[in-house]
């Protein structure tokens, strides 16, 4: 990262987050500059409000409690990575296919202001020109309930492929995918249990819990492949729909010196199946074909150097078991791997 573009960036952050500030400091810079209006008043009840909102308890103090200061500011390394393995028959011979992106690295800055973040992420092999991956992701944690969903548009699968018995490599212009993941879960023990504390440092664990979770899964989106004399493979389109209902367990274990260690697995059973498979242009009949599967796995590290000051890995991933028609089987893994530092304060 060049300084110009680190100079703009903070430039960026200041102009983003300065009415966060002023937000604080509202107090402060009424009684000096004697607003007596209904601008003023507006704003000490929004933060009256957002206060009381974020400091209202709903948990078990014994086991959790929220950051005495107000902010937390947060850089990221974020690096991932999808992979499609496919395995079946073609005209009567067998195959298998192994595929894999190439990772997709991003450094990330955010702000948080009393449970609200606002970040920004900068992908220089992006601006380079070498990667022409797309991926978004958003994310909702919360004692209770949370949400997280991941977009993925990918052009540079490579790998190889097994025909006939024998290997070769795989073009990597060959298969491009889009593909959204949406995971969401229910926590059934939310006053001693916090997902955020894992993942968004909003809430701290104080105690070692655990909880039963409730899961849905859902994987949409298309994978398309070209045809290509050097793998002799069929023009293949595959639009996928495919709904998961189930549950599993997370646990975060607090550990001495300062250490907290998360791991969680919600498997679902795919229940609905929305899927078409067009080959060479004739459309085939994709019937739900049971067991499949949605599996979500989380792990996170945090470690508090002091009140203020923390480092944090954490890693998701989410793998797809999919049967479909002529008895093809398809696994597709996406994974997230994020490393970060963070620190806390206040400016009152």
């Amino acid at each position: 990262m060049t300084l110009s573009m680190t100079l703009r960036s903070v430039l960026f952050s200041f102009l983003l987050f300065s009415p966060l500030y002023l937000l604080a400091q509202s107090e402060p810079i009424v009684e000096r500059l004697h607003l007596d209006s209904t601008r003023a008043s507006h704003i000490h009840w929004a933060d009256s409000l957002l206060s009381a909102h974020y400091r209202r308890l709903t948990y078990d103090t014994t086991y959790l409690s929220r950051p005495r200061q107000d902010f937390t500011f947060k850089a990221r390394m974020n690096t991932s990575g999808n992979g499609i393995h496919t395995t079946g028959t073609f005209s009567g011979s067998p195959f298998n296919n192994h595929l894999e992106t190439d990772h997709h690295i991003t450094s990330s800055f955010g702000l948080t202001f009393r449970g609200i973040s606002l970040s920004l992420t900068l992908n220089p092999s992006r601006l380079s020109g070498k990667n022409h991956n797309t991926e978004l992701n958003a994310s909702l944690f919360s004692n209770r309930y949370g949400l997280e969903a991941s977009y993925q548009d990918s052009k540079d699968y490579h790998g190889s492929t097994l025909l006939n018995a024998q290997r070769s490599d795989f073009p990597s212009d060959v298969v491009t995918s889009r593909l959204l993941n949406l995971n969401a879960y229910y926590v059934f023990n939310p006053r001693r249990f916090s997902y955020p504390a894992a993942f968004t440092q909003s809430y701290l664990q104080l105690r070692s819990a655990g909880s039963w979770l409730l899961s849905l899964s859902c994987l949409a989106g298309e994978i398309s492949a070209q045809q290509s004399p050097a793998i002799q493979n069929p023009a293949m389109h595959l639009r996928l729909g495919d709904l998961g209902v189930g549950g599993g367990y997370g646990y975060n274990w607090v550990l001495p010196h300062s250490w907290l260690l998360h791991a969680s697995f919600l498997p679902t059973l795919v229940v609905s199946s929305f899927n078409r498979l067009d080959v060479d242009g004739e459309r085939k009949k994709v019937p739900y074909s049971f067991p499949s599967f949605i599996l979500t796995e989380r792990v996170a590290i945090i470690h508090y150097f002091s009140e203020q000051h923390f480092a944090s890995i954490t890693f998701s991933m989410n793998n797809s078991l999919l049967a479909h028609v002529h008895d093809l089987r398809m696994t597709n893994d996406h994974w997230r791997l994020r490393v970060g530092y963070g620190f806390r304060f206040s400016l009152r």
